[in-house]
């Protein structure tokens, strides 16, 4: 027994301790009414729902935390649905939390909405919709609470049973089995949130009496007027009692339903318009104070016939710029059914030429592809009209099979006129454009109206279209089927009595997006420590939004540069390095996808080296040279003979003759005569050979040489020295011991006295050199 009461106690502290371990999940859901004016207190209502055991219902606790409170809930039960409220001030409603047990442990999860308290629903329509006999109840409800909202349908029976269903829908049904057949009951219908609750008005009606009607047949019409005729089937019940309600509406607003009560089985609509077409349905309850309606007919549709256009097309010109009116197209828009009033057969154009005459030319209606006189196929409510040489006005009117409209005249633009400024604003803002401008007073008063263009700057999506504004307006909103993130060409016109004229455009979107991708992004390295970075615009048509600034860096370091840059430079950057560069379009979307590139700077001393290789091949060349003067300087200088000594060289200009070898001023020999003998004997013997002239060479100490009488340096005279050794050259020296001794007579001009007659051949011997260069004479 002992035992077995330890083992409970044990089982029981387990218990205890693994309930006080268990972690539990409440959600708290509360709500604060917007009705309430902003800056007071308001009441807040939260309701808990948990999702924890039941068994540890005695071991939970639930604390809301509000900025500076702690809120118990009233309930320790954790499976309990519990509601309660406390006051807090607005701003503070999205900074509540709780906490389960005081611990972190637990889950609690709380959401805070605000909302309106209901308002009372209509009163409740209960009808017999079919053969099984159940009663359809629907009601509306009359505001939007915005948070979760319950409604209960409430019926009492004549013994005074009340029975209720709750829906969170707007309708609910009460079974055959709930309720007698002919019997009057009473039905309302209560919502409520946790704001508040209302409650509709009663509806009392006999169960009997609820059979909803099928709805009426056979609507016909007739013309002149319009009227519409329909049959209502309502067995034994007076005609009189049945009631009938008609809806019409144009097709041009198809879901703007006009409605008419109290009708009988007929319906005449006054003032109908030509060429229209009207649609209508009829719905009717056959009596009884119940008046259940039957369900609504089926639509029923009928055109009125044509008549005579009235009013004027809508004629506007779009002209290159600096033009004359040859460069013009002619726009209009299609006419509304309402002004044409019939099917438009044609369009007339009235070309009024330079000599006065007129050409009148017909556009077909046709929207085939096909047809010269149409825009592209994204603009198929707009006519087009090329204008050609020598037009001085147009006048463009609609034909229908009633008539032709009144023909409008086409005021061309006036370019190179003086305007003045205007200050023009345009804002995109979910599919619609807010143009506004400003203008002098002065200049608005001669105004008749204003024309506001756009066209999409995207070449498949250039639609021209315009709207006319009164004189007295200077905004307007322009709506229509505008693209997102497409670019847009927004122009003012002003209109006189004669003319129009530009005034100012800007570029507009209605939703700007991120840029895309810079197309083309190069770098120029300039030296090694900076760059040029070039990158290509985005096009307009592709920028998908204003480009406010480009955005370019190295690595991790960014500059913001404006829209119209293409380049940047950048300097400071460390030589011999590798660089990631990259440029981004920035609008007011962010920024688009980055262009990136890598490149690397040059060596540091790659640039002076270069330099200094040149420096070193100058010098090397100039070493070069200086080492070839040096050698030819030697040779030039050094005391040999010269065939320079030689009289017959000396004769000749010997500077134009030999330019290449050292001229006289360089040389520091002197120049002696040589005397040439003629050998007068017919029978001279042939000239000695090679070998015989070397062993009679002469050696002669320089001396100062004179220049004979009538032997000038002039070209004249080197020439008649030629011809002169060319005739001497044919001559033959008479003997060998002859020549030798007529050669080696040879007078130094500076040691005429104090030479003596020795022979230079039996001085010393002969060199290769003067073997080469000494001349070898022959006379005859």
């Amino acid at each position: 027994m002992a035992w077995q009461n330890v083992k409970l106690r044990f089982l029981i502290l387990l218990y205890m301790w693994i309930c006080s371990q268990a972690s539990f999940e409440v959600d708290v859901n509360c709500w604060w009414n917007r009705a309430h004016p902003v800056g007071h207190n308001v009441s807040v209502v939260c309701h808990t729902s948990a999702r924890g055991r039941a068994k540890s219902c005695d071991l939970f606790q639930l604390w809301v935390i509000t900025p500076g409170h702690r809120h118990l809930l009233p309930s320790a039960c954790v499976s309990a649905k519990e509601t309660f409220n406390f006051s807090i001030a607005i701003k503070h409603t999205w900074h509540i939390r709780c906490m389960c047990n005081g611990k972190t442990d637990d889950i609690c999860n709380v959401t805070v909405r605000g909302g309106y308290p209901p308002s009372s629903p209509s009163r409740p329509d209960c009808a017999i919709e079919d053969l099984n006999e159940d009663i359809h109840c629907s009601w509306t409800k009359s505001n939007e609470p915005m948070i979760p909202t319950i409604y209960t349908l409430h019926w009492k029976d004549c013994d005074g049973n009340i029975k209720s269903r709750e829906s969170d829908q707007e309708n609910v049904v009460i079974n055959r089995a709930e309720y007698m057949k002919s019997t009057d009951i009473t039905a309302w219908v209560t919502a409520k949130n946790g704001l508040g609750s209302a409650q509709s008005e009663e509806s009392v009606f006999n169960t009997g009496h609820i059979i909803r009607p099928d709805p009426p047949n056979n609507i016909t019409h007739t013309f002149m007027p319009l009227v519409i005729y329909w049959n209502m089937d309502c067995d034994s019940v007076d005609p009189l009692d049945k009631k009938c309600q008609v809806q019409y509406h144009t097709h041009d607003h198809m879901l703007d339903w006009i409605q008419e009560d109290d009708l009988q089985s007929t319906f005449p609509l006054e003032d109908s318009q030509p060429f229209t077409e009207y649609s209508f349905r009829v719905r009717c309850h056959c009596g009884y104070e119940e008046k259940v309606m039957s369900d609504w007919s089926s639509v029923f549709s009928v055109r009125t016939p044509p008549a005579a256009p009235v009013g004027q097309l809508d004629v506007w010109s779009d002209c290159v710029p600096y033009s004359d009116n040859s460069s013009c197209n002619i726009y209009w828009k299609e006419m509304p059914l309402s002004q044409a009033r019939g099917e438009i057969s044609n369009y007339i154009v009235t070309l009024k030429l330079k000599n006065g005459t007129e050409i009148k030319q017909v556009t077909r209606q046709s929207r085939d592809t096909g047809s010269q006189h149409r825009t592209e196929q994204n603009c198929p409510q707009l006519r087009r009209f090329p204008l050609k040489m020598g037009v001085m006005g147009v006048f463009v009117s609609a034909n229908t099979s009633m008539g032709t409209s009144i023909p409008t005249f086409m005021l061309f633009p006036v370019r190179g006129q003086t305007t003045p400024e205007v200050n023009l604003s345009v804002m995109g803002e979910k599919q619609t454009l807010r143009v506004s401008w400003s203008v002098h007073p002065q200049f608005s008063d001669s105004v008749l109206e204003y024309v506001v263009q756009h066209v999409s700057v995207v070449p498949h999506l250039a639609c021209l279209s315009w709207v006319r504004v009164n004189r007295t307006q200077t905004s307007v909103t322009i709506t229509g089927d505008f693209r997102n993130y497409t670019a847009y060409n927004v122009s003012l016109y002003t209109v006189f009595n004669n003319h129009s004229t530009f005034l100012k455009s800007a570029i507009a979107y209605t939703l700007q997006g991120v840029p895309p991708k810079v197309p083309q992004f190069d770098v120029k390295i300039v030296s090694q420590s900076s760059v040029i970075l070039m990158w290509s615009p985005i096009p307009l048509h592709e920028s998908k939004g204003v480009i406010l600034h480009y955005s370019v860096g190295i690595n991790e370091t960014g500059y913001n540069v404006s829209s119209d840059s293409t380049s940047m430079h950048l300097s400071d950057l460390q030589p011999a390095r590798q660089y990631q560069a990259w440029v981004s379009a920035v609008s007011a979307a962010g920024e688009g996808m980055r262009s990136i590139t890598t490149f690397s700077t040059t060596e540091e001393n790659s640039f002076f080296t270069s330099i200094l290789m040149a420096v070193f091949i100058l010098l090397s060349f100039l070493i070069l040279v200086i080492a070839f003067k040096l050698v030819w300087l030697r040779y030039c200088s050094q005391k040999i003979p010269d065939p320079l000594n030689s009289k017959s060289f000396n004769h000749m200009n010997f500077q134009h003759a030999w330019p290449w070898l050292c001229s006289l001023s360089e040389s520091p020999l002197k120049i002696s005569e040589l005397e040439i003998v003629e050998n007068l004997h017919p029978t001279t013997p042939t000239s000695p050979s090679e070998t015989e002239l070397e062993k009679i060479l002469i050696d002669v100490e320089p001396q100062q040489f004179q220049v004979p009488d009538g032997l000038g340096r002039t070209n004249e005279g080197g020439e008649k020295w030629l011809e002169d050794s060319e005739e001497s050259n044919r001559r033959h020296i008479s003997k060998q011991d002859s020549w030798r001794k007529e050669y080696s007579e040879m007078v130094d001009t500076d040691e005429e006295e104090g030479a003596g007659g020795e022979e230079w051949w039996d001085q010393q011997g002969v060199s290769d050199y003067e073997r080469h260069f000494m001349p070898s004479v022959e006379a005859n």
